[in-house]
């Protein structure tokens, strides 16, 4: 387990916990290709990202 704070809300995480929720995969996508702070990021706001990426952003995911 490798815990480190998130680099939005704080909290610790574990860096190594896969992610299996599709907002939380989409916001690790956004991550990667927009904000670079993929690993960086926990699940939840990575989650938060996500979900608000997928209803309101009609360029993201075609």
């Amino acid at each position: 387990m490798k815990q480190q704070p998130c680099l939005l809300c704080g909290r610790p995480y574990d860096s190594d916990q896969p992610l299996t929720d599709p907002a939380e995969i989409a916001g690790l996508h956004l991550a990667t290709q927009e904000y670079g702070d993929a690993g960086k990021v926990c699940p939840d706001c990575l989650a938060s990202r996500g979900r608000l990426a997928m209803m309101y952003r009609s360029d993201c995911f075609d």
